[in-house]
């Protein structure tokens, strides 16, 4: 047995002791869906209606009956446009659409595919500058080319997508950061190790990667990334056993200098997941820690994760803030006391005051595995207390695989929450039958009160 140490960061020093290094050839995505939709038994709203279960928001619509996973979702800053992104499947592709609404949600136009589809795509991601610049990022199959795309007229047209990591052999997961003026882009993803490419001239060309990881059999799954006021830059990144198998760690990696060097800092940890017995095409690790990360006005980065301290037992939603990304408060659980309900994928998002933080997340309240919702929470003095629990995924009809308790289960292992310039939550998500599918994106807005 080999035994390695690893130093990363500031605080980051792993011992590691295992086989001999691993590889994988390349990385994670749904490699499989039924080929079916629920077009015809899904009801889809072309306006909004008056959610039941949480005052000030939306019910819950979905985008259309096709099948369609992982979602994304950007308003811009300075409009009342907002922007949606899924994966849609058929029996043959995936490919990656994009869709806009011009009144701030309310209705929306047809969705389009973002760029020429070869096999299949994945991993949207779609950010909004100040200017109103639209910028998309996703994953291009067969050769797990990680693209971006942009747009200055609302998403009417869009660039040819170029390549942000041509010279890794793959990439995986990227994870879009995008500067208020637009110039400075950052993208965080995988080749099992962490890497992140810069742009400095609004994502006309790109830097080589920069590696942040060196550690065998893990890999480095990029969830979230904010730039604080100051222009510091920070990802929240998990590094996994490649098996799932041993624990997780929860690292925020930060730039200082424009994304000229990095630095990594574990902030948390977490035993490995529960299993998702009986669910259709899920497999182990599915349940792992997902992260989300957001900053405010004043510079309070905050971290919200889902880990548990016992191994495979259902996992709970935690949240750790910095003034300075260096010294964290001790957790805090935001999901429900229930330890039997597991809670994942969250997503953070800042407000426009100092210490307004908002975060959604997906769970099974009661511990049933058919029973899962979507959930949002507010903090508004930076995480010291935290508004009540609302319910956001209220309906429960409208799709096969709605029921009286929720949804049957995630479909995609994260959401998207964004903010708009008057304060307004735009949260969008996947719900269905199984890991297999089929499923759908279901969205809504509100939240301000």
């Amino acid at each position: 047995m080999a035994i390695l140490l690893i130093a990363i960061g500031l605080a980051g020093i792993i011992w590691q002791v295992g086989r001999a290094p691993e590889r994988r050839a390349h990385g994670e995505r749904k490699e499989r869906c039924t080929g079916r939709d629920y077009a015809r038994a899904t009801e889809v709203q072309a306006h909004p209606h008056t959610s039941t279960a949480a005052p000030g928001w939306d019910s819950e619509r979905v985008v259309s009956g096709n099948d369609e996973w992982e979602p994304f979702v950007a308003a811009d800053p300075s409009s009342h446009y907002v922007y949606q992104m899924t994966t849609r499947f058929n029996s043959k592709i995936s490919g990656i659409y994009i869709r806009r609404s011009a009144d701030g949600g309310a209705t929306w136009e047809p969705a389009h595919d973002v760029g020429p589809i070869s096999k299949w795509q994945a991993d949207p991601q779609v950010q909004v500058a100040a200017n109103g610049t639209v910028f998309a990022v996703w994953l291009d199959g067969p050769t797990w080319t990680s693209r971006l795309t942009k747009s200055y007229d609302h998403g009417a047209t869009w660039t040819p997508s170029i390549a942000v990591a041509p010279s890794l052999r793959w990439t995986d997961h990227p994870w879009l950061v995008v500067s208020p003026d637009g110039q400075d882009v950052y993208i965080g993803l995988n080749h099992d190790d962490s890497f992140f490419v810069t742009s400095h001239d609004g994502g006309a060309t790109f830097s080589e990667p920069y590696r942040t990881s060196y550690v065998p059999a893990h890999w480095w799954d990029h969830n979230g990334g904010a730039i604080a006021p100051d222009g510091s830059i920070y990802f929240v990144v998990i590094n996994f056993f490649l098996d799932y198998r041993g624990p997780s760690e929860i690292n925020v990696i930060s730039s200082h200098d424009r994304g000229a060097t990095w630095q990594a800092q574990v902030v948390a940890r977490s035993q490995p997941p529960p299993g998702c017995v009986g669910i259709e095409g899920c497999e182990y690790g599915f349940l792992s820690s997902t992260a989300g990360l957001a900053i405010d006005r004043d510079g309070t980065i905050l971290v919200a994760y889902h880990g548990s301290d016992e191994s495979k037992s259902p996992q709970q939603l935690w949240v750790v803030t910095s003034r300075d990304g260096v010294h964290w408060t001790p957790r805090q659980q935001i999901s429900q006391p229930n330890t039997d309900a597991s809670n994942g994928f969250p997503a953070a998002a800042n407000g426009p005051a100092a210490g307004d933080f908002r975060v959604v997340w997906q769970g099974n309240k009661n511990g049933d595995a058919h029973g899962w919702n979507t959930y949002y929470r507010r903090t508004t003095d930076g995480g010291v207390s935290w508004g009540e629990i609302e319910l956001l995924s209220d309906r429960t009809t409208g799709a096969p695989y709605k029921n009286p308790a929720g949804f049957l289960f995630p479909y995609g292992d994260y959401l998207g929450l964004s903010v708009d310039g008057d304060g307004n939550n735009h949260v969008i998500w996947g719900e269905g039958a199984s890991y297999d599918g089929p499923g759908g994106s279901w969205y809504t807005r509100g939240g301000t009160h």
